[in-house]
């Protein structure tokens, strides 16, 4: 079991660009038709309460969302809740609702990776 804890955050999530200053960022996936720049970061346990709250804090109002996981830990964080889940595709119902409530496209709520195993940037 890692102590650490990867996730992607998308940079057009945040209202202030400079919380990624502070984040240790791995690696990083551009998506030129949607000007985003999905960022694949990795926080300790020990920080990763915070620094979730920070986030969820400086995320705009609607039509996103982040994700963290770890061995099969999985957190989804929306500016208005947060859920705990598994890997499995199974344990994510709840959350994909709350997501196509808030205007998230279905098709964007794959919570992808959720597992180190699966990722690739």
């Amino acid at each position: 079991m890692s102590n650490n804890y990867h996730g992607i955050i998308i940079n057009a999530s945040q209202k202030d660009q400079s919380v990624f200053s502070n984040i240790k960022i791995i690696g990083k996936h551009e998506v030129p038709k949607l000007n985003w720049i999905l960022y694949k970061v990795e926080i300790d346990s020990n920080n990763i309460d915070k620094l979730l709250l920070k986030l969820q804090d400086n995320m705009f109002e609607t039509k996103y969302y982040f994700h963290f996981y770890r061995d099969n830990e999985l957190i989804i964080v929306f500016k208005d809740k947060v859920f705990k889940a598994g890997a499995d595709k199974s344990t994510w119902k709840e959350a994909i609702d709350h997501g196509k409530l808030s205007g998230i496209p279905e098709k964007q709520l794959d919570f992808y990776p959720c597992r180190i195993e699966d990722e690739k940037y």
